[in-house]
């Protein structure tokens, strides 16, 4: 085996490219890696020039390149950074591939100086640079990611110090992050105050509490404060899955304020209650005091004119002793009404209702309201009787001034109670013509009145909502109603009151 056929051999056995070259660029040797590659045949190429094949060739930098290598008589490198390909040699078909050309890494290796021929060697990089190319490119958008992450904690850290609102958020059941007004409420000065610490944490009498059946919903507790101080609170416990972690975002509002001011206000409208009732107890009081002194002045006149006998004596007596036995009755129920209640008791819906009627007796009959009752099953609550009273009686005391400056000659306050739903309902509507479609729905707002500021202070239905709502546990809705009775047409406020059985 000669020289030149060692040469072939060793050549189309390597696993690359090569290629022998004189200075001009023509062609002396292609071996089988780049006939198989780029469909040319060495018959084909052979003292051609490799322009010709190849149009797209860089051959400035070619040039330079091997007379670079000639002359110093060393290896010189085609830079595949700057240059991706010498040849454009087109990969084949395949899916998902990253480059339409072979990348390659040439090295250029001085074989006869004399000739000017140089070794050209052509690796396929093809592969590092797809692996290099995939990793620049997770890179890239890994950091855009993380620039997304920090753009998306700093809105994160951004919207909760803009909520009015105190605001955690948990990972994993542990504190991560809490804005400015939280910190300021609970007495912590900086975040890491609160960081790692659970939901319960914040939490008086925590022990009990199961924090799954509160979920998503507001709901009110007492929390602890840094120096173990509590405060009542409504909170919030939102639950969300942020990049596969489990995330728990509580929002807190303070009610201290807000309890203040319902304790004011309740107290205002006790004492707005007690002033009417003092004027139902005028009304209450004029008929029987009426009779008390007139059977009075007649046992005395008739004593005086040596006229009264034992039968006037008698039945003057008798009628003194039923007024009296009125008048103390009636305290009895106003005292009841206004000392409040202190623990929920059994009571007759139906003989509480009487109750309030009784209350309001004297105002109806001066205001000339009928009163027509409908209770289609004797019902027993369990509950608070006198704030149901109290909310009652706001209710009549609303329909009674409804009427007023209105010629309404039959007035009617309807009041019916029955069962639906697992609920006790109590109804009461009047024929005063309805609320002004423009204000039904701020009625139960504290201090919305319509009347004149002398007359009324607006908490009444306020407080009637919240006794129904808070405090019974009821519900209280009120609409325009029109309906029959007796084949008569009426329109006016219906006031519904749902209570759990």
């Amino acid at each position: 085996m000669n020289t030149k056929q060692k040469f072939d051999l060793i050549c189309d056995t390597v696993d690359n490219g090569i290629i022998l070259l004189d200075q001009n660029l023509q062609v002396h040797y292609w071996n089988n890696w780049l006939e198989s590659r780029t469909n040319i045949s060495l018959t084909q190429i052979k003292n051609k020039y490799l322009e010709d094949f190849f149009p797209n060739i860089n051959k400035k930098t070619l040039d330079r390149k091997i007379k670079t290598a000639l002359n110093l008589n060393s290896p010189t490198f085609y830079n595949s950074d700057i240059n991706h390909y010498l040849l454009d040699i087109e990969l084949n078909k395949v899916t998902n591939k990253v480059f339409n050309f072979m990348r390659q890494s040439v090295t250029i290796t001085p074989y006869d100086r004399n000739l000017g021929l140089v070794i050209v060697y052509i690796y396929d990089t093809t592969l590092l640079c797809e692996v290099n190319h995939k990793l620049e490119k997770r890179n890239d958008n890994l950091k855009e990611k993380q620039l997304l992450l920090k753009e998306e904690i700093n809105n994160i850290e951004l919207l909760l110090d803009a909520t009015m609102d105190a605001m955690f958020v948990f990972q994993e059941g542990f504190c991560i992050n809490a804005n400015n007004i939280g910190l300021e409420l609970f007495g912590f000065k900086n975040k890491k105050d609160v960081l790692s610490r659970k939901i319960l944490d914040f939490l008086k009498n925590n022990s009990d509490l199961d924090l799954s059946h509160h979920y998503n919903k507001p709901f009110e507790v007492q929390l602890i404060k840094k120096d173990d101080t509590f405060f009542s609170a409504l909170i919030k416990i939102k639950k969300v899955i942020l990049n596969k972690s489990k995330i728990e975002i509580m929002s807190v509002v303070d009610l201290s304020e807000l309890k203040s001011k319902d304790k004011l206000i309740a107290e205002q409208s006790k004492l707005a209650a007690m002033g009417e009732m003092i004027g139902n107890i005028a009304h209450q009081w004029r008929q029987p005091l009426n009779t008390i002194s007139t059977a009075a002045s007649g046992i005395k006149l008739l004593k005086e004119c040596e006229a009264l006998d034992e039968k006037d004596l008698e039945e003057s007596l008798e009628g003194i002793i039923k007024s009296t036995k009125y008048l103390s009755r009636t305290i009895d129920d106003f005292k009841d009404f206004l000392q409040g209640d202190k623990e929920k008791i059994t009571f007759n819906l139906k003989n509480n209702i009487k109750k309030d009627l009784s209350i309001l007796e004297g105002m109806l009959k001066s205001s000339h309201i009928n009163i027509i009752e409908v209770h289609e099953i004797s019902l027993e609550l369990f509950s608070y009787d006198n704030e149901l009273s109290q909310a009652i009686i706001n209710i009549l005391t609303n329909a009674r001034d409804a009427f007023k400056d209105k010629d309404i000659s039959d007035k009617y306050i309807f009041i019916s109670t029955y069962i639906k739903n697992n609920h006790a309902v109590i109804e009461i509507k009047d024929n005063a013509g309805g609320i002004s479609p423009a204000i039904i729905n701020k009625i139960f707002e504290p201090y919305f009145t319509t009347k004149h500021k002398s007359l009324g202070t607006g908490l009444g239905l306020y407080m009637t909502q919240q006794i129904i709502k808070q405090n019974i546990n009821g519900q209280i809705t009120v609409e325009n109603a029109k309906y029959l009775h007796n084949h008569e047409k009426f329109e006016g406020a219906s006031f519904t009151i749902q209570i759990p059985l």
